[in-house]
């Protein structure tokens, strides 16, 4: 599970011992298919929880363990594609010797488990051991390197024929990311334009004008456009007035 781990629910402790109780007592199969012979005197208990029932992929999450005695630990990621991982001890947080108490993974600031592909149900499984089981890498290729079943339980019941270790499991489930879908914002198109309206101006002497205005003096007043005869002002394109004579022969 590559660094894909993180939990904070807060079980209850006797609760989380019965539930495994109950587990066991019922013949259920555990994860990677290791079943403990208890050994006499020993009376060693763990067990193991997360923060949460359900995450879904891109959560980050906690690990909550607890063990009776100081204890050696490991702890086993079983992914729903069935790889199986060694979360801890892993590549940043190697001493995996512990004393009795509740304890949280990750650790240390400098790791977290985030959770990833693939969906369905995920599994931890732990084990605690009075003696090291030498399940840890010699060297870390990568920070929580693969298993197989086969070779943990080799390693267990080869090094501690008579078992002095004890374990226990839990599940949660991991589900697709779910995104909210926001509509685009409405598009009202801009106004169109409507160019500015300048009322007619005067001769020269009279202010600004626009082109193509003309003006033309008659019953003594001044009057805007241009007389069928006479002269009159032109305000050209060129930016200057014109002075104009227009003569008007025959008809109408």
């Amino acid at each position: 599970m590559k660094a894909r781990l993180s939990i904070s629910l807060t079980l209850i402790l006797i609760g989380l011992v019965i539930a495994s109780a109950i587990v066991m007592a019922n013949g259920a199969p555990n994860p990677l298919g290791i079943t403990p012979t208890p050994t006499p005197g020993q009376n060693l208990t763990v067990g193991v929880w997360t923060d949460k029932s359900t995450y879904m992929v891109g959560e980050t999450m906690r690990v909550y363990f607890t063990v009776n005695q100081p204890a050696y630990i490991y702890l086993y990621d079983i992914q729903p594609d069935g790889i199986v991982r060694l979360v801890f001890p892993n590549a940043f947080s190697q001493s995996n010797f512990v004393y009795a108490g509740m304890h949280v993974l990750p650790d240390k600031p400098s790791y977290q488990f985030s959770v990833t592909y693939p969906t369905g149900v995920e599994q931890l499984q732990i084990f605690a051991s009075l003696t090291p089981l030498t399940l840890t890498p010699p060297a870390y290729g990568e920070p929580f390197p693969m298993a197989t079943p086969d070779d943990i339980q080799g390693h267990i019941m080869g090094i501690t024929p008579t078992p002095t270790w004890a374990m226990g499991w839990t599940a949660f489930t991991i589900t697709a990311p779910t995104y909210s879908y926001a509509p685009p914002p409405s598009y009202s198109p801009p106004p169109s334009y409507t160019p500015p309206q300048y009322p007619p101006c005067y001769p020269p002497f009279f202010g600004w004008c626009f082109p193509g205005g003309s003006w033309y003096w008659g019953c003594g007043e001044w009057h805007y456009g241009m007389p069928s005869s006479g002269w009159y002002w032109y305000f050209g394109p060129d930016g200057k007035w014109h002075f104009t004579i227009r003569f008007h022969f025959g008809g109408e």
